[in-house]
């Protein structure tokens, strides 16, 4: 799911990175594509498989950031092969990217490896 959402948030003008790639402060709007793994969904086939949108934004802009992370909740709307999980995470300070910080997670439903479909 990795490489096809970051394609989908670069072509929709998105800076993208995967997990410890940007390097240096948050001097523009990133976000950061972080795997977090499959769960089960208890009693099918199926498994959960999530995903996490980090946000970075930099520091003296908060007033900005609303209007940033609204672009991207519309833009994960359309992208139909995921659904989001949970609210948004409360936005944080990272001192050392010297940004605002916070974080969606999504969910791509799928069949379990191994499994046939039908």
């Amino acid at each position: 799911m990795f490489a096809e959402l970051y394609t989908y948030l670069k072509e929709k003008g998105f800076d993208v990175y995967s997990i410890g790639q940007h390097q240096g402060t948050c001097s523009s709007p990133y976000l950061v594509i972080k795997e977090n793994g499959e769960s089960d969904i208890a009693g099918t086939s199926y498994i959960n498989d999530i995903v996490e949108i980090l946000v970075y934004y930099p520091m003296g802009s908060y007033s900005l950031m609303g209007s940033y992370t609204d672009k991207l909740k519309k833009e994960m709307r359309y992208f139909k092969k995921v659904s989001r999980v949970i609210e948004p995470m409360p936005t944080i300070i990272d001192d050392d990217k010297k940004a605002y910080m916070t974080s969606y997670t999504y969910r791509k439903i799928k069949m379990k490896e191994g499994r046939l479909n039908g």
